[in-house]
């Protein structure tokens, strides 16, 4: 279950285009959780660099679907079995929320790189009607890596490879390349 009610203030000082991220800024006063974004960034490549070990972000989406969102990422966590959950919230704008992403997601690099893909494929889901399955592969990059996530999601989380971003390993990958890409987390 997701708690989608703590609202954060935002100043962007333009209007991003969906499927942005932001990274916040604490404004000087910061009594009323409100926070600037200097920068947005479109590509979710270059955002993986600043996802590293951040607490909080925003993320752009269509009027009033941050709830979907937030659920469909909850859905993706309960798939695989995460303690520490990522946490979601409203902010003033009907179309920006904040996210606290779980650091089972931000430590890695390969995760950062597959949660920017899930965050673009959960702007497709619904929660009436509950459309996951459709919503998980809606997006270009998650779509071309299907076989890799299906693989992911079957406990299969941990990266042995070399390379960084999710689409530049899984594109065209074999059973056999993700048997030796990725193998389970021992815990």
């Amino acid at each position: 279950m997701i708690d989608f009610k703590t609202t954060l203030y935002v100043d962007t000082g333009y209007r991003p285009s969906t499927g942005s991220f932001g990274k916040p800024k604490l404004s000087e006063s910061d009594l009323n959780n409100k926070y600037s974004v200097n920068a947005w960034f479109d590509c979710r490549e270059l955002w993986h660099s600043h996802l590293y070990n951040l607490n909080l972000f925003f993320y752009t989406h269509k009027t009033n679907a941050g709830k979907n969102i937030a659920t469909f990422i909850s859905k993706v966590e309960d798939i695989l079995g995460l303690k520490n959950r990522t946490k979601f919230g409203p902010t003033q704008r009907k179309t920006i929320m904040w996210i606290e992403p779980s650091k089972w997601w931000t430590k890695p690099p390969m995760r950062r790189s597959l949660f920017t893909v899930l965050l673009r494929s959960a702007v497709a889901y619904s929660i009436e009607p509950d459309n996951f399955e459709e919503a998980l592969f809606s997006s270009f990059y998650a779509n071309k890596t299907k076989p890799a996530i299906e693989w992911f999601l079957k406990g299969n989380t941990v990266y042995c490879g070399k390379k960084t971003g999710w689409f530049k390993q899984f594109e065209e990958s074999t059973t056999i390349s993700l048997a030796k890409l990725l193998v389970p987390e021992v815990r």
